[in-house]
């Protein structure tokens, strides 16, 4: 099972994005765009690597509305699965947008059977917003409850944000993560350069000892970098401490086109 960390990391990832998503959508009134992932994870003490790679295609408009579906194939402690997600994003009102996704796994070794999220932005004025996320992951053996809040702050170029991921696992107490990003955003097609920041603790199954609360600390760096008016790369770069389980260090990088 992947750790409730990673999981609402999934759920949340739009948070550090959405400045940047707006900047590309004020010029078209409908964008659709095609991402492939790919990720290399490095794991200290004699755990396997893990690999993973993504397909997402995106249809939005410039009303912050849209659709999206995906496929992924992970391979994490030995075992590799395959997941599909869609889900859709609707402006509520003029500073109120809400999302909702869904995801499944036939395999469900390492990722969960299936899951369900959904989240609410508001856009208040002077630059600030707030985000809040709600997640429900049921796995083989377990079922996790996840939850957190984002307040953020966009000043010209820059964003600054501060998260609290809440995790609970049925039967198996609760862990919180705290994370502080910021963001900087350059060139006419919203480029952008972000570093994260977490601590706390986490629930984290390790196959095939169990469930484990252990102490986090993680830092990476994210970005996208326009190469045309329709094709961009992302990438970012993580290091993350398991408490005395396993350092993971991770390399991720993209490539998407816009039509």
């Amino acid at each position: 099972m992947r750790s409730a960390l990673v999981a609402l990391f999934a759920l949340l990832s739009a948070s550090s994005a959405a400045g940047q998503e707006k900047t590309a959508r004020a010029s078209n009134s409908r964008e659709v765009r095609l991402h492939l992932d790919l990720a290399y994870e490095h794991l200290s003490n004699g755990f396997g690597p893990w690999r993973s790679a993504a397909l997402a295609l995106h249809l939005t408009r410039s009303n912050d509305s849209g659709i999206w579906v995906g496929v992924k194939e992970t391979t994490r402690f030995a075992r590799r699965d395959h997941d599909v997600s869609a889900g859709v994003e609707h402006r509520l009102t003029s500073r109120l947008t809400a999302a909702v996704e869904a995801d499944a796994s036939p395999s469900h070794h390492v990722s969960p059977a299936w899951g369900v999220a959904g989240r609410l932005q508001l856009d208040a004025a002077g630059g600030w917003g707030a985000q809040v996320g709600v997640e429900h992951r049921r796995y083989s053996s377990a079922e996790v409850d996840l939850g957190a809040i984002t307040v953020e702050r966009y000043l010209d170029r820059y964003r600054a944000a501060y998260t609290l991921h809440v995790a609970r696992l049925h039967g198996g107490g609760t862990s919180a993560v705290h994370r502080a990003s910021g963001d900087l955003y350059y060139g006419r097609s919203s480029n952008s350069i972000g570093v994260n920041v977490s601590a706390g603790e986490e629930l984290e199954n390790i196959q095939p000892i169990g469930v484990l609360r252990t102490p986090v600390r993680a830092a990476s760096i994210v970005g996208r970098q326009w190469l045309t008016p329709r094709w961009f790369v992302t990438y970012d770069v993580l290091v993350h401490e398991q408490g005395s389980l396993y350092v993971r260090r991770r390399l991720g990088l993209g490539i998407g086109h816009r039509f």
